[in-house]
């Protein structure tokens, strides 16, 4: 290697260097501030949900039924949230909770547009049950 050479892998190794050292102190932050670590792991879930819409909508499937059936599942993890943070008296609410948001999860597309009107309903009356039943 000439001397040309040598000064570009030497600059190369201290940036690699100072990159590694940065890369520790965003570890670091990241492992002091867990809400930071959520915002960047449902960004990808986000992420991943718009391009399985993207995707739908150019198979010429119900995408609006998909953008919807994410948006109440996240009504839903919302509300279980809610009512597990206000120390719901009711452990039926919840356990309902979880049991409608895991059959919304697992409804398949082809009858998304049937039956999401019913988890819309649903959503509406759980939140009331929850407004009413978990305070603390």
């Amino acid at each position: 290697m000439d001397k040309e050479m040598k000064q570009i892998f030497k600059n190369n190794v201290i940036k690699f260097l100072i990159g590694i050292v940065l890369l520790f102190f965003c570890y670091l932050y990241i492992q002091k501030y867990p809400a930071e670590k959520i915002a960047i792991f449902s960004g990808f879930d986000v992420m991943v949900q718009r391009v399985e819409i993207l995707y739908n909508k150019f198979v010429n499937n119900n995408s609006e039924a998909l953008k919807t059936k994410f948006d109440y599942e996240k009504a839903y993890e919302e509300l279980l949230r809610i009512a597990e943070a206000n120390g719901c008296n009711t452990p039926q609410l919840i356990q309902k909770l979880k049991d409608t948001l895991s059959a919304l999860q697992n409804e398949p597309m082809k009858t998304l547009p049937d039956t999401l009107p019913w988890y819309i309903r649903k959503a509406n009356e759980l939140k009331t049950r929850v407004s009413q039943e978990c305070k603390k």
